[in-house]
């Protein structure tokens, strides 16, 4: 079947559209697709967790409705289907930063970060508009079995044994919006680019390119005439799951942050001195209250890895870290402009942000405010958007849709 003319295109996807509308009965979807333009006819996201809709370590219906990618097909007017999980999630997200409880429900039980309740009733259906999996990497959208999601249950619950290319395809897509890369670094920085086993690996410039590319040409060939945006990956040492090392030469922040731990910290100042540059990656909180690791903060890499060395990403460190991003940046926003795209760079709204958040420019969570220690827009894990910010990010794209396509799309709210 020729879909090269849009014209014809369109009436064949909306003919579809409108037979999915007719079983569909997901009530979140705009089931008889009125587009703000004819682009917008059938919107597919996909990406990894920001784009699902994970917030605070974990992802539920609640969390999901506040995903930028719905935001976005609210204001093209166009159908939204997403795979929406059973509270309180597949895993439930933190509710509580001390403790770290998870949320439940009347009929849940206690829960952990390994439960999971699988999709709603009413979000069953073939046809997806958003297929992002969250923990995806670069690798992944092309494959069926993706080996690095085989403990990954959310990779079946939301693609079903097809790669997220395939299911994105389904929808017959007429508008896209692309947001992989994050996790090809994210982990590894966090872990101070420690060496195995102690930390996963970053994915190379060149290795990444040759998964984005296939990836995106197999989009693309799949949807002749499509459009859309290819958004470029978060710089890791700007999110605020990395502290300044200088906070830890605060007794009162030490204090509290033990409290979060369990234990008393100790402060190896003789690394962690007043010129020190380094950042601590948060997670290393919640390796020591399990006691994986020694109530031991230091600065700078020591004899004894991975004391030192694991969860601290100095300074030479974090400039490797940003020359790997922006090679992949470089890479997506010339393959956008290759294919016709627009190219969304997320490190500017969060650049924008900062001047709006004490947490996010100085990099020391505000441990007195428990219900939001890393700021207003960033989520009780240090590193996923909070719904604030799922409204910067759409509007930051609405505004990058409209001035390359000509389109007067409105801001989101």
């Amino acid at each position: 079947m020729s879909r090269t003319h849009f014209a014809a295109r369109g009436a064949l996807a909306l003919g579809a559209l409108l037979a999915l509308a007719a079983c569909d009965n997901n009530t979140n979807d705009v089931v008889v697709p009125r587009p703000a333009n004819p682009i917008f006819l059938s919107y597919v996201a996909l990406g990894n967790s920001i784009t699902a809709g994970f917030q605070s370590d974990g992802i539920n219906d609640s969390t999901q409705k506040q995903s930028y990618a719905l935001l976005l097909a609210k204001a093209m007017g166009t159908r939204y289907a997403y795979p929406g999980l059973t509270m309180p999630g597949c895993r439930p997200p933190i509710a509580n930063f001390v403790t770290q409880a998870r949320v439940t429900t009347a009929t849940s039980g206690p829960t952990t970060a390994n439960s999971c309740f699988f999709r709603t009733a009413i979000s069953i259906t073939d046809a997806l508009n958003n297929v992002a999996v969250p923990g995806i990497q670069s690798a992944d959208p092309s494959q069926q079995t993706p080996p690095a999601q085989a403990g990954n249950p959310l990779e079946q619950i939301i693609l079903g044994g097809k790669s997220m290319v395939q299911r994105a395809l389904d929808v017959h897509p007429t508008f896209a919006t692309v947001w992989v890369g994050n996790n090809d670094v994210l982990a590894p920085a966090i872990a101070g680019l420690a060496p195995p086993p102690f930390a996963p690996q970053a994915t190379p410039v060149t290795t990444f390119v040759q998964n984005y590319a296939k990836m995106i040409n197999e989009l693309v060939a799949g949807a002749p005439g499509l459009r859309g945006v290819l958004i470029g990956v978060v710089q890791v040492a700007n999110a605020p799951v990395m502290i300044t090392s200088q906070a830890f030469r605060n007794a009162q922040f030490v204090g509290a942050l033990s409290v979060a731990a369990g234990q008393q910290l100790m402060v190896d100042f003789t690394t962690c001195t007043p010129t020190n540059l380094s950042l601590i990656g948060f997670p290393i909180i919640a390796q020591i209250k399990a006691k994986v690791l020694p109530p031991i903060i230091a600065c700078a890499k020591t004899p004894t890895p991975p004391l030192g060395d694991l969860f601290v990403l100095d300074f030479a460190e974090q400039a490797q870290v940003k020359a790997l991003i922006d090679g992949y940046n470089g890479y997506i926003k010339a393959k956008a402009d290759s294919i016709g795209f627009g190219y969304y760079d997320p490190n500017t709204t969060l650049a924008r942000l900062a001047t709006q958040d004490p947490v996010l420019a100085t990099h020391v969570p505000d441990l007195a405010n428990l219900a939001a220690p890393f700021g207003q827009f960033v989520s009780l894990d240090g590193i996923h958007p909070t719904a604030a910010a799922h409204i910067q990010i759409a509007n930051d794209l609405i505004t990058v849709i409209n001035a390359k396509y000509g389109t007067a799309l409105k801001p989101a709210s």
